[in-house]
């Protein structure tokens, strides 16, 4: 009868064991724009590809709009993680006491943000712009990478707020506008506009781009869950990296309407930045990277407060996952 017990006790305990070490843990993430589209492939590719199962994770993404923006979101705790279009936003978050920290960057030195020109306006450089009408996107992080490279170089120009839309560069009432790679050199020569392209780094401006990011009390309550979520995630970024074509279907999808050729075409842009190497691994960042954004934005009198540019990111996580 104690044989029978003591089986029946084990079969108990194996059971239990065994569905806690399959429980998988939620972990919300708040995405920057509210539009699906090549930018998120490698986060559906993971789900996709079972990696987030793997690694017993289930993610919730939230898309984003100016309202529902990923520091606002991840600060209130409405959400776990958050990605951003750049490391400057956390920055700016930090000045202001909002305790966020950034755990992987996907693009150093990304140069996604560029100023374009049509192809015969006669403004290929920087210098070009002098006294030109300049379309902007007020409210992002570009306008200040954007308005550093003109003070730089000592160029002025007449500021238009423009956001997205290219219809007043079209119809030339502005001489050049801000424009994402991913979008004003994919989307213009398929109206048949073809463009000359002013890239900051060209002109020695330095720019990072996404960015996963979560305040210092989930990373300490919640930090087994984002280091198997980041791990999850670096696996289906290095299967996008190695299968665009598979990987992109993830988005096609889950969003029919979209034009499989152009999302390939700016799926190329995004993934071309990604860190994979020995020396600089996916989702490298390193404290030369962040000081230098730092110090751009310091110069440009947008930090409420200074602080220690190592509170606004870790690299614990990288260094566990890449060991």
């Amino acid at each position: 009868m104690k044989k029978i017990i003591i089986a029946l006790i084990c079969i108990a305990l194996l059971a239990l064991v065994g569905c806690t070490s399959t429980e998988k843990e939620e972990i919300s993430v708040r995405l920057p724009v509210p539009v699906m589209g090549a930018h998120f492939t490698q986060y559906f590719a993971t789900v996709d590809q079972g990696y987030y199962s793997d690694e017993r994770i289930e993610p919730k993404f939230n898309f984003g709009n100016p309202e529902t923006n990923p520091v606002k979101m991840v600060a209130a705790g409405v959400d776990d993680i958050g990605l951003i279009g750049s490391p400057d936003t956390l920055i700016i978050a930090r000045s202001k006491g909002i305790p966020v920290k950034a755990i992987a960057t996907f693009h150093r030195n990304s140069d996604l943000f560029v100023i374009v020109s049509k192809e015969n306006s006669g403004i290929e450089t920087i210098h070009d712009l002098e006294g030109k009408k300049l379309g902007m996107f007020y409210g992002h992080s570009s306008t200040d990478i954007i308005r550093h490279l003109l003070h730089k170089h000592n160029v002025s120009v007449e500021e238009v707020n423009v956001g997205q839309d290219y219809s007043q560069f079209i119809n030339d009432k502005i001489d050049a506008q801000f424009a994402f790679r991913t979008i004003g050199e994919v989307m213009l020569p398929e109206k048949g506009i073809e463009i000359n392209v002013i890239s900051p780094e060209d002109y020695g401006v330095n720019t990072h781009g996404l960015t996963l990011f979560a305040t210092e009390e989930t990373i300490e309550e919640k930090n087994k869950e984002i280091e198997r979520f980041l791990r999850a995630t670096f696996h289906g970024t290095e299967f996008t990296l190695e299968n665009k074509e598979e990987a992109l279907q993830s988005i096609l999808n889950r969003e029919p309407k979209l034009d499989p050729e152009i999302q390939m075409k700016q799926l190329e842009i995004f993934t071309k930045p990604i860190s994979n190497s020995e020396e600089y691994p996916i989702g490298y960042m390193d404290y030369e990277m962040y000081k230098e954004s730092y110090d751009r934005m310091k110069e440009e009198g947008l930090l409420e407060e200074e602080f220690d540019v190592n509170e606004v990111f870790t690299t614990e996580f990288l260094e566990r996952i890449h060991e």
